[in-house]
């Protein structure tokens, strides 16, 4: 075993620490705008330091240090390319400054300002089936991490997600958004010094020049250019632009951290200023990744190669600040994540199948209930389904069944004067069927007839959700523009203070 007893004195301590703020949050709850958006009350350094804690976490680390063992320097494409999504955003406030004027706690919630209370329910819907399989595979990625860096077996991987799970859904249950940005902030801290420590660990042991040479050996120009590298190639360039900007602009758990800002040009600057680090989180552990493959060889498993070269490296004392660390990370995604979907489930699933309205009491308690429930179905799920792809494809693919049809119907509706519910209703629908084809028919792959092969390719339907959602709002609304006028937002919304010189 690689963890002693100094590191379990860290790693507990710690996460006794923080599940205790997290729940003395539960105070500063006052009302339902206060659980799920914390009031509206978030400044520039709180929601940037937050943002930046949701946003990486151990199946993070995860996914980008397997894409650097299997792919070398080529993934650093990655780093740049989420580098432009959060500059657009941050730079022009595309999508979220309009949708925080309107003080929406969901993304579906637009949608009947825009459409109709329908369309609301079927985007809640793909929304919140997307963003839980997308999260589905998390547990299953901190029980890897977390088994091979403190040495312990295979029998406890089940045990450590267990432990996690319960700690993560106890705070974020009671404390909603108060405890998620109180916790964030400390968790912030904790990740930026584990990632320093493994870094100068992982370096001092494994030279660059090492590291290169060993890219070079193993996989040639593949290993530095990502456009001729079988993993990616133009295809797959073109989805992750745009998928940049629409995951980050449109990912519930990321962009509910701009809805709880206390202004449009607050929540605008906190994606600006969170894009000017996430190159470094993106390269860092797909540093660690290509160390590894420098260390073990191409020939190890590539999900536990990271994990593993982390345990090795980092000395005791040292190893349970690092992964408490990475653990400050998982609690900050989790929280997020799980408040993220479990708000959706209730506003903008359940409550509009109601005859009558939700308390603000019973919205909360509701949530809370979703919210267990995912964390079981995490468990499940993360035990026993096996990936079609690499990690990093499977949860960009998952993210693209919700954000293409998202970015089509968010868009349009907020720039797009003719944008309708035919268009709405088609491109929702359009943007979700590429990935679902996917992510069933590459379970049956052996038996896929040759013609319909392209379906399993991750980088095509990706790409292709996208297009589609895009034509089936643009076509889907010109049809129909005689039977089915538009409906448009609020008459405040298009003067000229909040932005509307910008709506066609």
């Amino acid at each position: 075993m690689n963890f002693h007893l100094i590191d379990w004195v860290i790693l507990v301590v710690y996460l006794a620490g923080t599940v205790y703020i997290g729940l003395r949050a539960r105070r500063y709850v006052e009302n339902m705008e206060g659980y799920y958006v914390a009031g509206r009350k978030v400044k520039v350094a709180l929601g940037s330091a937050t943002l930046i804690a949701t946003e990486i976490g151990v199946v993070t680390f995860m996914y980008f240090g397997q894409l650097g063992y299997l792919t070398g320097f080529s993934c650093f494409i990655l780093g740049l390319i989420g580098v432009f999504g959060y500059m657009v955003i941050g730079k022009t406030g595309f999508i979220v400054s309009g949708l925080r004027r309107l003080k929406v706690i969901t993304i579906p919630e637009f949608y009947e300002l825009r459409y109709d209370k329908s369309v609301r329910w079927l985007g809640g819907v793909l929304l919140f089936v997307g963003g839980v399989l997308n999260m589905g595979v998390f547990l299953r990625f901190d029980g890897i991490f977390l088994t091979e860096t403190m040495g312990l077996g295979e029998k406890e991987k089940a045990v450590v997600m267990v432990i996690m799970l319960i700690i993560v859904v106890s705070y974020t249950i009671l404390g909603g958004m108060f405890s998620v940005v109180i916790t964030d902030f400390i968790q912030f801290v904790v990740l930026s010094f584990g990632m320093l420590i493994a870094t100068i660990f992982v370096l001092s042991k494994v030279s660059m020049a090492s590291i290169a040479h060993t890219v070079v050996t193993q996989y040639g120009k593949d290993g530095v250019d990502p456009i001729t590298n079988p993993q990616f190639g133009w295809v797959f360039i073109f989805w992750m632009l745009v998928g940049s900007i629409a995951l980050s602009a449109l990912n519930q758990p990321a962009v509910s951290k701009s809805f709880a800002s206390e202004s449009p040009e607050v929540g605008r600057k906190v994606f600006l200023f969170s894009g000017f680090t996430l190159a470094g989180r993106y390269m860092i552990p797909m540093l660690w990744g290509v160390a590894a493959l420098a260390m073990f060889g191409p020939k190890i498993n590539s999900l536990v190669a990271m994990p593993r070269l982390l345990g090795t490296l980092v000395p005791s004392g040292l190893l349970g600040l690092m992964v408490a660390g990475m653990l400050a990370a998982s609690m900050s995604t989790y929280s997020a994540y799980l408040l993220a979907w479990s708000t959706v489930a209730t506003r903008d699933i359940i409550a509009p199948l109601l005859k009558s309205p939700m308390s603000d009491k019973a919205n909360v308690a509701m949530t809370r209930i979703v919210a267990g429930a995912i964390g079981i179905f995490m468990l499940v799920f993360g035990l026993f389904y096996q990936l079609p792809s690499t990690a990093f494809q499977y949860l960009s693919l998952t993210g693209a069944m919700y954000a293409a049809g998202a970015f089509a119907c968010v868009t349009a509706g907020l720039y797009w004067k003719k944008a309708n519910i035919v268009g709405a209703y088609s491109g929702l629908a359009l943007g979700a069927v590429a990935p679902a084809a996917f992510l069933v028919l590459s379970q049956f792959q052996d038996t896929l007839p040759k013609g319909l092969h392209f379906l399993i390719n991750v980088n095509v339907s990706g790409f292709l959700s996208f297009v589609l959602a895009a034509a089936g709002m643009v076509i889907g609304s010109l049809l129909t523009q005689n039977t089915r006028p538009p409906v448009q937002l609020p008459k405040s919304y298009y003067d000229d203070e909040a932005g509307g010189k910008s709506y066609v």
